[in-house]
């Protein structure tokens, strides 16, 4: 009779000690939780709590994040700092970026709507960038200007935040599994506070598809949303580009209407579809 009391209440203990976690079998101890997301627990990724991930850990999160975008709208900061140590010459930049991705292909679309030049005063000064993966459309609003240029094949749509990443420093939010290719990664801070950023430092490295674009980027990630919500980027020129995405609308649904721009009969359109030969070398 003993023996069955001591035996109930060491199972009781392991119970307890498991609820709302999984043990291994033979564990008394509960094994951290799944990665949010997860719905077969037993066969789930695990992860430390925050504060103390390793870097694999922080990277996996951040894949499974932006892999499970479908739509993404944001106010975008973009503040350009040209030659900081001679010119110290500023620009800040202000508007809105939006990204729907389906089965076939992503889109994204930038519009800047304001413009800030040193000490000035912040002025209206529109321009729009649009790709859908094929073509890249550019829209100028001061000098009444579309362009349109064919970046690949009609066929083989690229991923929109992989092509942006090597005209515009915005990476992180598509196959991030490749920025341990791409980059020397070293974590700066990952506060236990899920309020705070993680904090990561990545260097590029000297067979990168990035070494003539950046030396280096301080890449933020949200806390709670796990995905980047700040990119700090230092030229190889060391110009310094700083990124920002506030008020983040994740997977709230918007039309394909976005992606749409009437553009004013009087600006000038011009077309620049791949030449033959550019098509064959993309193939």
């Amino acid at each position: 009779m003993f023996k069955l009391i001591s035996t109930l209440l060491f199972m009781s203990a392991i119970l307890t000690a498991c609820q709302g976690q999984v043990c291994e079998k033979g564990d008394s101890a509960p094994r951290p939780p799944a990665l949010a997301g997860c719905t077969k627990p037993d066969y789930c990724p695990r992860q430390s709590p925050p504060g103390q991930r390793t870097l694999d850990e922080i990277l996996d999160r951040l894949r499974q994040s932006t892999a499970a975008l479908k739509f993404y709208q944001a106010d975008i900061y973009y503040l350009f700092i040209q030659d900081p140590e001679l010119l110290d010459s500023r620009t800040i930049r202000r508007g809105v970026i939006y990204y729907r991705k389906d089965k076939t292909r992503s889109r994204v679309r930038i519009d800047f709507k304001t413009r800030k030049q040193d000490d000035g005063k912040e002025e209206k000064h529109r321009e729009q960038f649009l790709f859908d993966g094929v073509w890249l459309t550019k829209i100028d609003y001061q000098l009444k200007t579309a362009d349109f240029y064919q970046k690949v094949p009609e066929n083989a749509p690229v991923d929109v935040f992989e092509f942006i990443s090597y005209s515009f420093p915005i990476v992180g939010f598509s196959k991030t599994e490749n920025l341990r290719k791409q980059f020397d990664i070293k974590i700066l801070a990952q506060p236990a506070d899920p309020n705070k950023p993680v904090k990561l430092l990545l260097k590029a490295k000297k067979d990168s598809a990035y070494k003539d674009d950046y030396r280096d980027i301080d890449f933020r990630i949200d806390g709670r949303s796990f995905l980047p919500s700040r990119i700090v980027a230092r030229s190889t020129e060391d110009d310094i580009y700083d990124v920002r995405f506030l008020n983040v609308a994740r997977n709230k649904i918007f039309k394909n209407t976005v992606f749409t721009v009437e553009i004013p009969e009087s600006f000038s359109k011009n077309r620049h579809p791949l030449s033959k030969k550019e098509l064959e070398r993309k193939r």
